[in-house]
């Protein structure tokens, strides 16, 4: 379920919403946000920008005066990712930052999208009805021409009580593994902490907070493409040791790397 050719401009077509809440883990909404924001950013850089054969992360991947060209314009591109929350409030999120959302679960634009993050808050599944987050995000993971589901570390929780787990191959953060058996009872935990992320059709679920990063790029390489998800790697300097990940096909599961 890789791209068969990168596609320029292939962020055009999502519309990324990341909710935020209460107590909501930072890491798991900014991580995945930056990485699509970037993906934006530089869609039209041609892929696999790095010659075949160069050393990864070489200094002349991007002259300077073009990487400007793409990060700093007078006028900034229209961003596919945004924050959405209950209301247009300041939340302190799950290790005291406060944040507030560019939209409100009300008056958000409308998303192909979603990315459920953990933290504190994502435990507290009453607090996250009655505030509307669960409806919220089964309403985008449900709409006609919704493109994918993902979530963050605990974010699993809620997609879990949207009933979008159910029979569905997924990971959550494995400090959690016997919590989430017992309140997600109808999924299929793939209970194996090197795995950063579990990938099953359009649904995207990852380990602990830092392996949100390791989702959304399988997520661009899904997407955009190989060649774009190599772009990605080598603007944000991604340099981390191959990353594991499980892609579940026909009730398959078969290790991949990012």
């Amino acid at each position: 379920m890789v791209a068969k050719t990168s596609r320029s401009g292939c962020m055009d077509d999502l519309s990324i919403a990341l909710p935020i809440f209460e107590g909501a883990e930072e890491q798991d909404v900014v991580g995945p946000y930056e990485m699509f924001f970037w993906m934006s950013l530089f869609e039209a850089l041609p892929p696999d920008r790095r010659p075949i054969g160069e050393t990864d992360f070489a200094v002349d991947f991007i002259r300077e005066s073009e990487f400007a060209d793409y990060f700093y314009p007078k006028v900034a591109p229209k961003a596919k990712v945004f924050t959405v929350a209950p209301t247009i409030n300041t939340y302190v999120m799950s290790s005291g930052m406060q944040w507030t959302p560019d939209f409100s679960y009300d008056n958000a634009p409308a998303a192909n999208m979603i990315v459920a993050p953990g933290g504190r808050g994502a435990h507290d599944i009453p607090a996250r009805h009655k505030d509307g987050t669960i409806d919220y995000i089964k309403r985008v993971a449900n709409a006609p021409g919704s493109k994918y589901v993902m979530s963050v570390c605990t974010g699993a929780f809620l997609l879990g009580a949207a009933g979008l787990l159910d029979g569905r191959h997924c990971q959550v953060s494995s400090h959690n593994y016997d919590r989430f058996e017992r309140e997600v009872p109808k999924a299929k935990l793939v209970k194996d902490p090197s795995l950063s992320f579990v990938q099953e059709g359009n649904l995207f679920t990852s380990n602990g907070p830092c392996s949100g990063h390791a989702t959304a790029l399988r997520l661009v390489e899904v997407h955009c493409g190989t060649g774009y998800k190599n772009n990605l790697r080598e603007l944000i300097e991604y340099i981390v040791p191959p990353v594991k990940g499980a892609l579940v096909e026909n009730g398959k599961v078969t290790t991949i790397v990012v």
